[in-house]
């Protein structure tokens, strides 16, 4: 066994090496861990076996993880969109809700933490990324506290919803240390296309039933967000049909297969987001029939809107049919229905009223009511700077993929960057009615192939397994 190695992607796992530093303190983690569910068991009085489980499971996934993160990481991936939510708590303005995968992603956090500290590794890689993240992290904590002391935020809500926008980050931090290899790569993608194969089975088993659909296990039903993550996902399968042709024709039917659930969201803001994900790839993209492309879904959107279930076009063209009862009927020439009416009244109201109170630093984080427009909640949650350092890591994200862009040459990691940056342009303008990039359905996909694609140019290069090998 001396000097056996196993090529475990997030880092090569020497079994010599690993039974003279780790071991131990794996098998006395692994002893701790399962006594503590037995005597759980036998002196708390749970009689719940599957609480039981569930905590078994937790402790082998930590020790799974801190032996090779891919598995934590995969894990992730499997549980985007197939995972139950757990209301902790309701108080006026936002509920306090933990989704299984954000009990996931802190387990997989602290396993890769210890992991990082046992071997000395440095947690924070060298990324653009990383001064927008870490002043934009800045600014949610400072703006929140402040709210706290001033009383506009309760101290509950806040620590939560900044640790979930942190946990964000975590990840993208965990996946730019860890991917090193083209393998690596195939493996996170193969996983999220299965992923979103099995939400398609879902949202196509159940069309019509309720008129829009939404994700699995959503507690009131969201299909705005169900809408967002297929249009970043659809983005994606965009991108590698055009230059992965090794697998073209099982990517293009999943395309078309997960077509249908996101029609069937009825999101308009989903269906907003696909317009400019489509300019996208026909600015970027060297396929010339990428516009025709382009403009055939288009017309297609707009036949089925047209000559489709009624549920289409009465929620799409409901938003310019004013009701008698409405506060605000039109804009300039354009007339509005009762949706995007009340959505500007209560934009106008925050803007004029809690934002010009605090123009600055805002109200911080859960400060505000619910509001359906991540950039209106942004700047009055964290005011003008807080918004101008989203908009500034937005645009760092957007100008890293570019480099990736033109400078990565296999076809894999060309079509996955040209479907990162629709996608992106997507979901920024998904963004202007629905909190996108802070519903986890949404961000976690997000931020995790952002860390990729910022790591393409050394993969390809050969740079990051070179920097992986230094390192250990």
């Amino acid at each position: 066994m001396k000097g056996q190695t196993y090529q475990g992607g997030g880092g090569v796992i020497n079994f010599h090496a690993f039974q003279n530093a780790n071991y131990k303190i794996v098998i006395t983690f692994l002893f701790a861990a399962v006594t503590a569910v037995i005597a759980t068991y036998f002196v708390s009085g749970i009689s719940d076996l599957a609480i039981v489980v569930g905590m078994v499971a937790v402790a082998a996934l930590m020790i799974a993880t801190f032996c090779n993160i891919n598995i934590g990481l995969v894990a992730i991936l499997l549980s985007m969109l197939l995972s139950p939510e757990l209301e902790l708590g309701s108080t006026p303005g936002r509920a306090v809700v933990v989704r299984a995968e954000d009990l996931l992603l802190f387990i997989v956090s602290l396993a890769w933490l210890a992991r990082m500290a046992i071997k000395k590794q440095p947690v924070l890689r060298r990324s653009p990324l990383n001064v927008p993240i870490g002043l934009f992290v800045a600014i949610l904590c400072f703006s929140t506290i402040r709210g706290m002391i001033t009383g506009t935020v309760t101290p509950l809500k806040g620590f939560f919803y900044v640790l979930k926008m942190v946990e964000y980050f975590v990840l993208y931090f965990m996946v730019l240390n860890h991917t090193t290899s083209a393998r690596q790569v195939k493996l996170f993608l193969g996983v999220l296309l299965f992923t979103s194969i099995v939400v398609g089975i879902y949202g196509n088993t159940h069309l019509g039933e309720a008129g829009r659909l939404s994700a699995p296990f959503e507690g009131k039903g969201e299909p705005n967000t169900l809408g967002g993550y297929l249009l970043f996902i659809l983005s994606i399968v965009g991108g590698l049909i055009f230059y992965y042709r090794k697998r073209r024709r099982i990517l293009v039917l999943i395309f078309l297969f997960l077509v249908p659930t996101f029609v069937f969201t009825v999101s308009r803001s989903s269906y907003l987001g696909m317009f400019p994900a489509l300019a996208v790839f026909a600015a970027l993209s060297k396929n010339k029939n990428v516009i025709k492309y382009a403009a055939a879904l288009v017309l297609a959107f707009i036949l089925a809107v047209a000559f489709g279930p009624p549920v289409l076009k009465n929620r799409v063209l409901g938003a310019f049919e004013p009701e008698t009862q409405q506060e605000l009927k039109r804009v300039g020439m354009i007339s509005l229905g009762p949706s995007p009416a009340a959505r500007l009244v209560s934009w106008k109201d925050i803007m004029t009223k809690k934002f010009a109170r605090r123009p600055l630093l805002g109200s911080g984080v859960t400060g505000l009511a619910f509001l359906d427009s991540q950039y209106v909640l942004t700047i009055g949650e964290t005011g003008i700077i807080g918004l101008s350092l989203f908009l500034w890591l937005m645009w760092r994200a957007w100008r890293a993929a570019g480099i990736s862009y033109g400078t990565v040459e296999t076809p894999l990691f060309k079509g996955l960057v040209l479907g990162y940056m629709a996608g992106l342009a997507g979901l920024m303008f998904h963004a202007i009615g629905s909190n996108t990039f802070i519903i986890i359905r949404i961000a976690e996909p997000f931020w995790f192939f952002t860390a990729i694609v910022v790591k393409l140019r050394d993969i390809e290069t050969g740079k990051a397994a070179m920097s992986e090998r230094i390192s250990r």
